[in-house]
């Protein structure tokens, strides 16, 4: 493998790994006030959120696509 395919690769892994822990959880949010669960706003929900799970909900979804990737 050479450096520029390996530069490539950490990128690519770096990139897709930040867009899943910062954009699950925030997807989370929005789904739950979309639905009209009984938040107040944006915040509120973040508060509930995090303290029903002290580990973001991207945890989840990394575990998993890391078992997709070996099948």
């Amino acid at each position: 493998m050479g450096s520029l395919q390996l530069e490539d690769f950490a990128a690519g892994w770096i990139g897709g790994a930040a867009s899943v822990i910062i954009g699950h959880p925030l997807d989370t949010v929005k789904t739950r006030l979309q639905a009209g669960v009984g938040y107040g706003n944006t915040l509120s929900c973040i508060r509930m959120e995090a303290a029903s799970n002290p580990f973001p909900l991207a945890v989840s979804p990394l575990f998993f696509l890391q078992l997709k990737g070996l099948t």
